[in-house]
């Protein structure tokens, strides 16, 4: 998310934030991997948004989140058995699951929803590896799935969201563009829009009607572009990408109240403020925030920790020209914001569970990374070529492509100034995490503790 800043007429006490609206994907059940059976639409429903007949993203009316929350409780079952009990650390094996990938897609047969949410995982916490099994596990807290109040499938314990094996064979899928450069998503102003919109402000007088000053800026600014980078435009992972910047904007613009406490917008942080700039911006985007990954000195146990998601924020300017340029520097309010969102991120995971979802994907492309970065499929004796890398062929749904951008505008009571809200992005360095490694002694004892497999299943 940018928010640039330039002034209005002096007699005009009002700030403007201009909110860019991702249209992300339809769901397309034409193109689904036909072992991901649909479940009344679960992949068109993230972050609490809907697609309407335009293809524009929007927030859904309570109404239409009533009918599909409906829809989703009719088609998605109950676990049983030892699925529909927490369990403090679930171990599921990547070995078995690409069995069962490869047979679903061979037989044309659905996977079972306990394997499409993987057994119910809340995170993805270590890697144990057994090579006399010939087989890598990951293994973290579970608990039984529900539909969650945004649509999400969440523990019914704590209202965390589930891991989507979608997500996983995504990120495994696609490690490779990580390693090259990262998984992202950018929602910038095009430089045209850009000109446009400071030519408009040059040219708005002092009697200018709010009402009126709303579609002319929008109608100034102009579409949007989405930049996607690491994995495809098509996948549930870009959806989840989207739409936590989508809600990131809402809370920073003042466009919707965050559901917990302590968390004013940005905008309302600078009510006071006596100028803007006319050039500088400030942008934030989530990226990932990990502790070194520890491993045993025998390196067949492996743990991820920290929070998983950081805001971070930096200075920028437009030349007359539109074109962005980094400064390097940090606004104090936005940093403030920044860090504000950051402490918050935890606890609005499970009241707006896309923050969730984000981490989870986090989770997995760091899974992906420190795997193929650190050979841990030699040092396990296991092949799983099926679904990690370029080699795999394994599908998963297939939603439409990102198409274009709309903006909103909210208007703030406040000093001279116009904020709008431009841009933002998510980032995702798997690959630096995965290879920030230490040695600790404490992930030997976790893996003694997960060691004795006692079943056939691919859980455990």
């Amino acid at each position: 998310m940018r928010v640039f800043a330039t002034c209005l007429p002096s007699s005009w006490q009002i700030r403007i934030g201009i909110m860019v609206l991702a249209v992300c994907a339809m769901h397309v059940v034409s193109a689904q991997a036909q072992f991901f059976p649909p479940f009344g639409g679960l992949g068109n429903f993230v972050g609490g948004v809907r697609i309407d007949a335009d293809g524009v993203l929007r927030t859904a009316t309570l109404e239409e989140q009533h009918q599909q929350l409906e829809q989703l409780r009719q088609n998605v079952v109950a676990p049983v058995g030892p699925l529909a009990e927490a369990a403090p650390m679930r171990l599921i094996s990547l070995k078995k699951i690409q069995e069962a990938v490869l047979h679903s897609a061979k037989t044309e047969q659905p996977l079972s929803e306990d394997m499409l949410f993987l057994g119910g995982l809340t995170r993805v916490e270590y890697v144990f590896l057994y090579p006399e099994r010939q087989d890598i596990v990951i293994a973290g807290p579970a608990e039984p799935w529900t539909v969650g109040p945004a649509g999400s499938m969440v523990g019914a314990k704590t209202g965390r969201p589930i891991v989507y094996l979608e997500d996983l064979l995504t990120a495994f899928r696609y490690v490779s563009n990580a390693r090259q450069g990262g998984v992202s998503v950018s929602i910038d102003p095009t430089e045209q829009g850009v000109v446009q919109l400071q030519q408009m402000i040059s040219r708005i007088g002092s009697n200018a009607n709010p009402a009126q000053l709303v579609p002319m800026l929008a109608e100034a600014f102009g579409p949007q572009k989405v930049t996607l980078q690491g994995i495809p435009a098509e996948s549930h992972m870009a959806r989840v990408l989207l739409a936590a910047d989508y809600r990131m904007k809402l809370y920073g613009m003042n466009l919707a109240e965050a559901p917990v406490k302590g968390l004013p917008s940005y905008l309302d942080m600078i009510r006071n403020r006596t100028s803007a700039s006319t050039q500088l911006q400030s942008r934030w985007w989530m990226a990932c925030d990990y502790d070194a990954v520890a491993h045993s000195r025998n390196r067949l146990a492996w743990r991820i920790s920290g929070p998983g998601i950081k805001t971070l924020t930096e200075q920028e300017v437009y030349d007359s020209a539109g074109a962005v340029k980094q400064t390097g520097k940090v606004d104090a309010a936005a940093k403030k914001w920044a860090d504000n969102f950051t402490a918050k991120l935890d606890e609005l995971s499970t009241k707006d569970t896309v923050f969730g979802d984000l981490r989870n994907v986090m989770d997995l492309c760091v899974i992906a990374a420190l795997i193929e970065a650190q050979n841990l499929e030699s040092l396990a004796a296991c092949d799983l070529s099926a679904i990690l890398g370029d080699a795999s062929k394994t599908e998963t749904p297939k939603l439409a492509a990102p198409q274009s951008l709309d903006p909103q505008i909210s208007l703030v009571q406040g000093v001279q100034g116009v904020l709008v809200s431009a841009s933002g992005g998510v980032m995702i360095e798997s690959w630096q995490v995965a290879t920030n490694t230490t040695e600790d002694d404490r992930v030997a004892q976790a893996y003694a503790k997960a060691s004795d497999w006692t079943t056939e299943s691919w859980y455990q």
